[in-house]
């Protein structure tokens, strides 16, 4: 009876120990927090088209949307897509065309490549582009990674929250995000390859039975 005593003592006593051990603010616990929320769609580092949040496929967009001078930023976008091979002109009538655009009108599909880089994202409500069959997809060409914890603050006793300071590096980059069409039209994908290592973040983490977790 004894024995069985001790043991059971000493077995709450790990599980009192490791639960601490990951309740704890330290380097590695809250490195364990930030590396689980990168594993999740927030971890993706997706291209946008210009002005108008995640592209929309298919969609169709006429002579007048890509020839005027405030469309020269998405005709870039889409010629670099193309050339890629991530997107494709569609040769049959948009669904969405008017007799008066549906001759100039150009369609836009994903490919099979793109699709393998293809997140499927909540559709923007008015999107004069959009088809009736179409959906909202982010293209995603990375994934952030943790690349160390630089600092945090005080937990506070209250709510249980810390802010904490990272860095990031990326990881399984696409190998078309190389591309010179691709990193001239898309400043932001640019930015993220620059700043890795170097620029500091801000997430702020939750204390929970269960270890820490991200507060959105």
């Amino acid at each position: 009876m004894r024995t069985s005593l001790v043991i059971a003592a000493v077995s709450v006593a790990m599980l009192t120990t490791a639960c601490g051990k990951k309740n704890d603010a330290s380097e590695s616990s809250l490195g364990e927090a930030i590396t689980a929320d990168m594993k999740t769609n927030r971890g993706l580092l997706c291209l946008n088209r210009s002005g108008r949040g995640p592209f929309t496929f298919p969609s169709t967009y006429s002579a007048r949307d890509l020839n005027e001078y405030s469309g020269a930023a998405l005709r870039e976008q889409l010629a670099a897509l193309e050339k890629s091979g991530l997107i494709a002109r569609s040769t049959t009538t948009p669904s969405n065309a008017t007799p008066s655009t549906q001759r100039n009108a150009v369609s836009y599909s994903l490919t099979g490549e793109g699709q393998k880089y293809a997140v499927e994202t909540v559709r923007q409500a008015g999107d004069p582009n959009a088809t009736p069959d179409n959906h909202a997809w982010m293209l995603c060409y990375a994934r952030v990674k943790l690349d160390k914890v630089v600092a945090w603050t005080e937990p506070d006793p209250n709510v249980h929250r810390t802010d904490v300071t990272y860095t990031y590096k990326l990881d399984n980059v696409a190998p078309w995000a190389d591309d010179r069409d691709i990193k001239r039209a898309f400043a932001d994908l640019v930015a993220a390859d620059r700043e890795a290592g170097e620029t500091k973040l801000h997430l702020t983490l939750e204390q929970r039975p269960d270890g820490w977790a991200r507060v959105d």
